[in-house]
């Protein structure tokens, strides 16, 4: 058997082998295409054709592949299965690789996504966390931290005991509350956990460390280059050494797999034992809090029963008060001094709520942002959600409660972003970047010197054809396009005596040949590159406005923390 060692084949085989536990997406025109194993499993789990690559050869290799345009719905089928996948971009263009180099377009994995690294919208559920947990420890005390790479949350804590089996049977209690889509563990804690894990339906994929790797001093350092702080003791996590050491594994794993800086995860909450009711596991499937013991569903559960919210900020809220219930009796009873304010004043809640409709998930959104996934509708979203932040702000204005006076205190009507983005971005925008078209006029003098040259493409090309015409005497002359030739003057074999020596030669047809001319060549570049040019241009400045919203992120998160509290008041 003879193994395929085309130039493909070799960039596919060393790649991969940097991601040797990943099904490795291969990026190959319109098409991510899979091989050899990967092809074998992925085709059972996606339910799609297993074929191969040069039936002709012997020992062909297995391939399978999907449309790169429709990979979300593939990806939520592996990733639910809780398998793990590398996206390998194509980093060059086909054309400019051939006449550069001669080999294959070069190709690099932009993204690891696993099962608790979505951010996705269509991978996740809307008012649920999609939290990737951390845990490492012995000797009694264990650290937890769990982040939700979605929204920019991070939280860390320890739980300790002086018996070791039962503070690790606490944080298996932690772990059964926050119910991880994936856990990240040291090499010493992942047996530990497995037969607890094994016990789970499903059982949560494990992601195992080196126990170097979840060093105290490292994930200090860590925390400090995240967080651009000298010190954690700002944190509340200076006695907390493992809570640190797990938390900076798990900061140092999503660094690798998103391959790009996290600037919005801003901050860490810290929690210690007694800032709210401890619910074990079982407890917890007992009274069916979010989950139906018989089955897992949701409907018939407490939550089901209590939510009435309307963003996605404020279902997860919701979801995480239910689990982890206050014990602050000062914080229990602003809180219901809050929502008989709005059982109350009926017409108050009726218009808040009616404000809330029309925002979508300002958390993940902004997430997307950061994380340089999002496009340009997902701007006119940000855009869109925050037109109704001055009213919000307006009805919240003489509340009577504490609470909603404080939310008040601290509110953002992010006003100058919204008029960025309306600026820049057209109210209907395509949904891909690369697409091009979604600059608004008079934004950028460059771009729309680009757009006038391609909307006045016809006029000049009209133009050059009636002055070549009346050189030439040919009133049949006509100036033709075509996607292979690109323009062309066209002339009748029956006035071929009357073509000029400029006119050159470009293809032959039956009753006709077509010509470039140095003017029409001039033109044809003008028109042509500008459209090119346009879209690198529109790409320039959306990447730019981007970065400037990606540095407001922590104004978005609070912004978007109110509303879900909002959301939460206004809905019980």
């Amino acid at each position: 058997m003879k193994p395929d060692t085309t130039p493909l084949m070799k960039q596919y085989a060393e790649i991969k082998s940097q991601h040797p536990g990943a099904i490795l997406f291969f990026r190959v025109g319109d098409f991510y295409e899979m091989f050899f194993d990967d092809a074998i499993e992925a085709s059972r789990i996606l339910q799609i054709a297993l074929t191969t690559r040069d039936k002709s050869k012997e020992g062909a290799v297995p391939l399978c592949g999907v449309p790169y345009h429709a990979a979300s719905g593939y990806l939520a089928k592996l990733i639910k299965a809780g398998r793990t996948v590398a996206i390998c971009e194509q980093m060059e263009d086909p054309k400019q690789a051939k006449l550069l180099h001669g080999g294959p377009v070069r190709r690099e994995v932009v993204k690891v996504i696993t099962p608790g690294t979505l951010t996705e919208p269509d991978l996740l559920a809307g008012k649920e966390n999609n939290y990737l947990a951390s845990v490492c420890g012995d000797g009694g005390r264990y650290g937890l931290a769990y982040a939700d790479l979605s929204t920019g949350e991070f939280h860390v804590g320890e739980v300790t005991h002086e018996r070791d089996e039962k503070a690790f049977e606490l944080l298996l209690h932690e772990l059964s509350r926050i119910e991880p889509k994936e856990i990240l563990a040291s090499e010493a804690m992942a047996g530990r956990i497995g037969p607890w894990n094994e016990r789970q339906s499903p059982p949560r994929p494990v992601e195992v460390r080196p126990d170097h790797a979840f060093a105290p001093v490292l994930g200090e350092q860590a925390l400090r280059e995240q967080f651009k702080v000298r010190s954690l003791d700002g944190y509340g996590c200076r006695e907390l050494p493992m809570a640190v050491a797990a938390a900076g594994a798990l900061l140092r794993f999503l660094q690798d797999t998103q391959r790009r800086s996290l600037d919005h995860i801003t901050g860490m909450s810290v929690h210690t034992e007694g800032d709210s009711l401890f619910l074990d596991g079982q407890t917890q499937r007992n009274l069916e809090l979010t989950r139906r013991m018989m089955d897992g569903g949701a409907d018939g559960t407490l939550l089901s029963v209590l939510d009435r919210t309307l963003t996605g900020m404020g279902g997860r809220l919701l979801r995480r008060r239910i689990l982890k219930p206050a014990l602050s009796v000062e914080t229990i009873e602003g809180r219901l001094d809050a929502v008989a304010e709005g059982v109350d004043d009926l017409e108050f809640r009726m218009r808040i709520r009616s404000k809330l409709e029309g925002i979508t998930d300002l958390e993940r959104l902004i997430g997307r942002v950061a994380l340089g996934s999002a496009h340009p509708r997902d701007l006119v979203s940000l855009k869109q959600s925050a037109e109704p932040l001055p009213e919000i702000a307006k009805l919240l204005t003489d509340r009577k409660s504490a609470l909603y006076r404080e939310i008040l205190r601290r509110w953002d009507t992010l006003s100058d972003l919204r008029e960025r983005i309306e600026a820049a971005i057209i109210d209907d925008p395509p949904l891909n970047v690369k697409d091009g078209g979604f600059i608004r006029d008079g934004y950028d003098p460059a771009a729309d010197e680009l757009r006038a040259t391609q909307r006045n493409a016809g006029d000049l090309l009209i133009a050059l054809e009636a002055r070549e015409r009346e050189r030439t005497g040919i009133d049949s002359l006509k100036v033709r396009y075509n996607q292979v030739f690109g323009y062309s003057i066209e002339v009748t074999k029956t006035h071929l005596s009357k073509v000029p020596p400029d006119f050159h030669r470009k293809q032959t047809l039956t009753n006709a040949e077509r010509y470039i001319t140095d003017e029409l060549k001039t033109l044809e570049d003008k028109i042509v590159g500008a459209g090119e040019r346009l879209k690198a241009r529109e790409n320039e400045l959306f990447e730019a406005i981007r970065l400037d919203l990606a540095k407001e992120a922590t104004r978005v998160q609070s912004v978007a923390a109110a509303i879900g509290e909002i959301d939460v008041l206004a809905g019980l």
